[in-house]
């Protein structure tokens, strides 16, 4: 998990190593261009890259091989997730600000 693009570019997009679906990640304007701040994934089968700094777990031979967690798994601890389940960091944000009362932000 560390890519990015520049302005002007199209967001990159992955192969699902499972199922072969494009799959997205967050990414993050750093003022110079943009910078992958979630894992990718699948919408599919539910897949997910393993982030540099996901709690250890146990991983089987495949996911060592392609670093993604396999379909049926849980998703990685640096993923944004609601009831186990990867969503993108607006509607994390708006889950999160929602628990709190807080209204939803103004612009992203």
């Amino acid at each position: 998990m560390a890519g990015g693009y520049n302005y002007g570019e199209a967001e990159p997009t992955e192969k699902c190593p499972y199922c072969g679906e494009e799959c997205n990640a967050d990414f993050v304007d750093v003022g110079i261009g943009y910078t992958q701040c979630g894992p990718y994934h699948c919408m599919e089968c539910g897949a997910s890259e393993i982030g540099p700094n996901d709690e250890p777990r146990p991983l089987t031979d495949k996911e060592k091989k392609c670093w993604w967690y396999a379909p049926g798994t849980p998703p990685g601890s640096s993923a944004n997730t609601i009831d186990g389940v990867i969503v993108d960091h607006k509607t994390a944000d708006a889950f999160y600000r929602a628990g709190y009362g807080v209204g939803p932000r103004e612009t992203y």
